[in-house]
């Protein structure tokens, strides 16, 4: 069985929920992806408001963590996302881990991005979460906590 480094950004940082749906996942670390944003660029039937997405922004980082899943999880992350009902799709991209090495890794983006569209509470506050749990920059925690949702 193959694995495959995941780069997660949205509410699959914190690691209890991740591990719901991935529990052999491994983490890996932080990292970072350099020229792109986050946005809340699909709204959630499921969390009844806005989802993370990640778009090219000149001078913009993402931040995120790395796990490592098998083959069989990343075909169940495929699932979560809706990949096959054409919400987000799987990319392979190069991120930047702890010790300033590019990375390949999977990450999911919005298939149609849409928005912005405000998110819920419980959605940003998995957010915060895992931001917090990783160790994620203080500045990034103080950016999550900031954000106006619907609720």
């Amino acid at each position: 069985m193959g694995f495959m480094l995941y780069f997660s950004y949205g509410s699959f940082l914190d690691s209890e929920t991740l591990k719901r749906h991935c529990p052999k996942a491994i983490y890996k670390g932080m990292a970072m992806l350099p020229n792109w944003e986050v946005q809340f660029n699909f709204l959630s039937r499921t969390y009844a408001g806005g989802v993370t997405g990640i778009e090219p922004a000149a001078a913009k980082l993402v931040r995120g963590v790395l796990y490592e899943v098998n083959d069989e999880e990343l075909l169940h992350l495929d699932s979560i996302e809706g990949v096959s009902e054409g919400i987000y799709y799987r990319q392979t991209i190069y991120v930047v881990n702890e010790l300033g090495k590019a990375v390949k890794a999977a990450t999911y983006r919005t298939t149609n991005p849409k928005g912005p569209f405000k998110p819920t509470k419980r959605y940003v506050g998995l957010m915060i979460k895992g931001a917090k749990e990783h160790g994620l920059d203080n500045d990034y925690v103080k950016e999550l906590e900031a954000i106006e949702t619907v609720d």
